[in-house]
């Protein structure tokens, strides 16, 4: 394995780490909204607005 590959190698890893940590978030919401049996509501409800019914 050459310099080139190895660096490649290391910023797609780099890539899918960023886009795994930028999608964390939002996983946790649903699996939150799905504990609390709100994923049966209406699809006009959001991560922000189940966050404000959580943090009231």
């Amino acid at each position: 394995m050459n310099a080139g590959k190895a660096v490649r190698l290391l910023l797609l890893g780099f890539v899918i780490a960023v886009v795994a940590i930028g999608l964390l978030p939002f996983l946790i919401i649903y699996s939150w909204s799905d504990l609390y049996g709100l994923s049966e509501l209406d699809p006009s409800s959001t991560p922000i607005a189940f966050l404000q019914k959580m943090l009231k």
